[in-house]
């Protein structure tokens, strides 16, 4: 049976065809909602309430929104350069219960959009090391991430869950 995955897209972007190709050839049933970050925000509270996934995907602006519902519906996440830094953006969620399910943060070194240390101070102050928590730091990455990268970090998630 196949795993149903939510994609949460970046500020102003969408579901590309390469990612897509990635995703069904690896098995996945793919949800990828269009969001209006900036227009609205309360989006958010729709995904919660629809929720109906088996692993999220998010990168950037739907790296934040994935880290929420990941800890609130304790679902395993991948994250690429997830926007943390600005999780003041995001009213209403105050604690995480702690987490139970794997939650794999990719970092690139040279993203200028979202700071990568701050990124990662975050989390390992607030989820702390722990066995659930694997930040995979990529040298000289940037923001947008490569097809080749994105499809690695996809593959090694998903064997991580096995």
């Amino acid at each position: 049976m196949k795993k149903k995955v939510l994609y949460l897209h970046g500020l102003n972007s969408q579901l590309h065809d390469d990612r897509r190709e990635v995703l069904k050839k690896c098995n996945l049933e793919i949800k990828a909602p269009l969001m209006d970050y900036e227009n609205n925000p309360d989006a958010l509270f729709d995904l919660i309430e629809t929720f109906d996934s088996d692993l999220i995907i998010g990168s950037s602006a739907g790296g934040l929104i994935g880290y929420y519902i990941s800890g609130l519906k304790q679902v395993p996440a991948l994250l690429f350069n997830p926007a943390l830094p600005h999780r003041d953006y995001i009213k209403g969620i105050k604690n995480l219960p702690k987490r139970k399910v794997l939650l794999h943060v990719t970092l690139g070194s040279k993203d200028e959009v979202v700071n990568p240390r701050a990124t990662k101070n975050y989390l390992i102050h607030n989820e702390g090391i722990q066995s659930v928590l694997k930040i995979h730091w990529i040298e000289n990455l940037e923001h947008r991430i490569p097809i080749d990268i994105f499809e690695s970090e996809v593959k090694s998630f998903l064997k991580s869950l096995k």
